[in-house]
């Protein structure tokens, strides 16, 4: 197989990062990405708890790219990449963040049995909150105000990482910046010149590479960004139909404000009613 002649699937497709990235089979190389990000060894990676989106329907609302992986002794880790921007994505981190860790303890249970748990983001875009920071890889910990180097527990880890922001970044120093630009674009000409250093790069190309040449995950691919495509659209229409809805709604109102005054003023209902576009019964209703 010439992957040179190959047209990769777009890694920021959500069915071909989840496939590619939350994979047991592919456990080297996602346990290689959280190694940098972690910035530490990361060891015996479990992602059969990963509900995977091929497991499920094309027709899954949710936009939510989650890889779920357990590693080390037992830490868990939410992978997520997002596309688009949204308005509330730390509490929304804050919130996956919390259900990973409430999960780990039942009733009775003691708190000593609950492990680190780390939220990661991989955002395609800037986030609003963050442009002052030119560091592309921000973590957030519970720190206390006046003492900043302490952190309370290290339980609580969140990892933003925002694309755009690894422009001037040189890859051949930061191996972490490299991954990121080969998920925003795995045919990057600058990504292939350096990828030669990374053997688990080099799998994770050949990997998606067999994706690519498969022709059921293609049409499984291509049938998830039609459904996307629909609900969008969808979406859109809704919307604007809601607006006109509430633009009728409106003129409504107002309509009915300016048939009070002119009753008020001892007009006759039948003008009234040709003033405003209300019926004679509407204005009726309003004396």
């Amino acid at each position: 197989m010439n992957i040179e002649e190959l047209t990769l699937l777009e890694l920021k497709n959500d069915i071909v990062f989840q496939e590619l990235f939350g994979n047991q089979k592919n456990s080297k190389i996602t346990g290689h990405l959280l190694s940098l990000i972690l910035e530490r060894d990361v060891n015996n990676v479990n992602l059969d708890l990963n509900k995977r989106m091929l497991g499920n329907r094309i027709d899954s609302k949710t936009g939510r790219l989650d890889i779920r992986a357990k590693f080390n002794n037992g830490e868990d880790c939410d992978i997520e990449l997002q596309v688009a921007s949204y308005e509330y994505m730390d509490k929304r981190m804050l919130d996956y963040w919390s259900q990973m860790y409430t999960l780990k303890i039942n009733s009775g249970d003691d708190y000593n049995i609950l492990k680190p748990c780390i939220s990661i983001l991989i955002a395609d875009y800037k986030i609003e909150k963050l442009l002052d920071l030119e560091d592309y890889h921000t973590v957030w910990n519970l720190r206390e105000r006046n003492h900043p180097n302490k952190i309370l527990t290290k339980d609580i880890e969140l990892h933003i990482l925002e694309i755009p922001k690894i422009r001037n970044t040189d890859i051949k120093k930061d191996e972490l910046a490299l991954w990121l630009k080969f998920i925003e674009n795995p045919k990057n000409k600058e990504v292939e010149k350096n990828m030669e250093e990374s053997d688990c790069l080099k799998q994770a190309k050949e990997e998606l590479a067999y994706l690519s040449s498969d022709p059921d995950f293609k049409r499984l691919v291509d049938a998830r960004a039609g459904f996307l495509r629909d609900q969008n659209t969808f979406e859109a229409v809704g919307m604007e139909k809601g607006m006109k809805k509430g633009m009728k709604k409106g003129e409504k109102n107002k309509a009915r404000k300016i048939a009070k005054k002119l009753l008020e003023m001892k007009m006759p209902i039948k003008q009234i009613a040709e003033v405003t576009g209300l019926t004679e019964e509407e204005i009726e209703k309003l004396k």
